[in-house]
């Protein structure tokens, strides 16, 4: 399968389970951590008691605080208990935390909806947000700091449909009070991602990896030994776009007054490095790569399964189902951040042997009418005896012709040419006994001996027929054997070295072809090339990987060139090109047009 991605990370994420041991104290301070993982009738919330526990170990060993109310699974009165609990011990000039895990909703005005337990999607019962910073500002606290890894868009983090009701969310409301901040994992309807390889919400641990001191710095300035709410804020920002995709946005306080809040100073360490966390970019884009191709693997197989049940005989409307079927997965893609990656579906082989299959069941058919009437007319005509041959079985090679066009040279006389084949020592000769049995092999409908024979014919006899070449090149691609892309590649080529030999429609057609062949091929040798390298990343496998990023970049520009040149549909192959060049610069010669077929 083209997306075997590898199953293990390349690198393990940083720890943020095991908190750094402070010395400070924060007496005057006080938390409230929620974390609602198992609802009873919503979706389960996979990570979010860890989440808790990590922060609430935090919050206890490395910043020192003494009141700390861990909630798991509460109901709606329990979080409200909770919270007002927190909020009372609070004393004077202390600063409340509140953090909660779990689902969200917007309610029909827009507001956010912490969901507790007993939620259902017919009564999803919580605590309003505006509510609960209300129970904070009643009391002493000088600072309340609201961090919420929750969805509100209807999925849950693990993509799961709620089935809740959808409102329109509004914007976050800490009104004009500076010492109330929310801080959230979704600006606005997006979907806050797990991370799998940590076991937490994406958000939670970029949080707590910015608290430990990641995020010292991370807005320009040299470290000091602090972390502001405005780094950690802006480093999470940025490492969430970085391993959760363009849609993850968490939100930013844009109050001067409020960036300046110290969240974390003392027992900071160091996070990782540019190069650890290119690693692990790349690990979790290929995990997310894993997990899309997955889905449209699954429901490719779930369609292949019920197309079988209806095309078991061949019928119109079987047939234009395996052809639809064809069409929607012989050039599978998922998108993942925005680009395309190719997925092959092997059900498409499948598809295309019933479908030859029928094929052949029809030759069949037509060619036992023409023996009945054949033998209709002898019944009224006199026998004659049979004359013995005055040459041997295939010595008239253009009297085999119609024979093997039907695919039905006797065993004897295919014997007889291979014999023969072995034995003429004249090319031309050897090339007309070739084309014979290639004949016989596509007048069977038998793709495994046509391939075979043809291999053969190019190898040994002559390379420069460039349709032999180009429907080589094609039907050996469309196994999808990766092993084999290299001998695609090299026929597509010697088929474009011949091209000259097609005229019109026909050579615009064919040329087109070919180079979405071969750029298509590329980016598949290519993905394979990241694949090793991500499983095993030595030096030699990064050359390779690179030289096979510079084949797949080049190969689809040269289409997209071709396509526009010919007025051919170049908008895939343009984002074949995009996807290998990392960048639109390298293939904007022209604006792409249509969909290539």
């Amino acid at each position: 399968m083209l997306l075997a991605l590898a199953a293990l990370s390349l690198a393990a994420p940083p720890d943020v389970d095991s908190p750094p041991k402070g010395t400070q104290k924060f007496r005057k301070d006080a938390a409230v951590i929620v974390s609602v993982e198992d609802y009873t009738f919503l979706p389960d919330v996979g990570g979010a008691s860890l989440d808790g526990d990590a922060l609430e170990s935090w919050l206890s060993q490395t910043r020192g605080l003494e009141r700390i109310t861990r909630l798991r699974d509460p109901d709606k009165s329990a979080m409200r208990r909770g919270i007002s609990e927190a909020a009372r011990s609070v004393r004077g000039g202390g600063s409340l935390w509140v953090y909660f895990a779990g689902h969200g909703y917007a309610d029909d005005q827009g507001r956010r909806v912490l969901l507790s337990k007993e939620a259902a999607p017919d009564d999803p019962s919580g605590i309003v947000l505006e509510e609960l910073v209300g129970s904070g500002t009643s009391g002493r606290a000088k600072h309340i700091l609201v961090i919420l890894d929750a969805d509100f868009g209807g999925v849950g983090r693990g993509g799961e449909p709620l089935g809740v009701p959808e409102g329109k969310l509004s914007a976050i409301a800490t009104g004009t009070d500076a010492k109330v901040t929310v801080w959230s994992a979704a600006s606005a309807g997006e979907v806050p991602g797990p991370y799998p390889a940590t076991g937490h919400g994406l958000f939670t641990w970029l949080t707590l990896g910015a608290l430990r001191g990641w995020a010292d710095g991370a807005t320009g300035g040299k470290p000091n030994g602090e972390v502001s709410l405005e780094e950690a804020q802006s480093f999470v920002w940025a490492k969430s776009r970085l391993l959760g995709g363009r849609n993850s946005s968490p939100s930013r306080d844009a109050r001067p007054e409020v960036m300046k809040w110290v969240v974390a100073r003392g027992a900071l360490e160091p996070g990782p490095d540019a190069d650890a966390w290119s690693v692990l970019v790349q690990d979790e884009k290929s995990r997310r790569v894993r997990e899309a191709g997955g889905r449209l693997l699954a429901g490719a197989t779930s369609e292949w399964l019920e197309i079988v049940v209806v095309t078991a005989v061949a019928s119109p409307s079987g047939i234009e189902k395996l052809n639809g079927f064809i069409a929607r997965y012989e050039l599978a893609v998922v998108q993942v951040d925005g680009l395309d990656v190719a997925v092959n579906v092997p059900e498409v082989v499948d598809a295309r042997t019933r479908l030859d299959g029928f094929a052949r069941d029809t030759r069949k058919s037509k060619g036992k009418k023409r023996t009945k009437k054949g033998q209709k007319k002898k019944t009224v005509t006199t026998p004659t005896p049979p004359v013995a041959s005055a040459t041997p079985l295939c010595d008239d090679l253009v009297k085999l012709e119609p024979a093997a066009m039907g695919g039905t040279l006797s065993p004897d006389q295919l014997t007889c040419l291979e014999v023969k084949f072995t034995k003429v020592a004249r090319q031309t000769e050897r090339d007309k006994i070739s084309r014979v049995l290639l004949a016989n092999a596509d007048g069977k409908g038998s793709v495994s001996d046509w391939m075979r024979l043809a291999s053969r014919h190019l190898d040994e006899v002559d390379r420069s027929d460039p349709d032999m070449c180009f429907r080589y090149a094609l039907t050996l691609s469309r196994d999808g054997n990766i092993d084999d892309a290299p001998e695609v590649l090299r026929w597509a080529d010697y088929a474009l070295e011949n091209k000259s030999r097609w005229e019109g429609p026909t050579f615009v057609g064919r040329v087109y072809n070919l180079y979405r062949l071969r750029a298509e091929t590329a980016t598949r040798v290519w993905i394979d090339a990241e694949e090793e390298l991500l499983s095993d990343r030595t030096e030699d496998n990064m050359v390779e990987a690179e030289e096979a990023r510079g084949l797949a970049k080049n190969s689809a520009r040269e289409w997209l060139d071709y396509a526009l040149v010919a007025t051919q549909p170049s908008e895939r192959a343009y984002r074949l090109c995009e996807t290998a060049a990392g960048s639109a610069h390298f293939c904007t010669a022209t604006k792409p047009v249509g969909d290539a077929p």
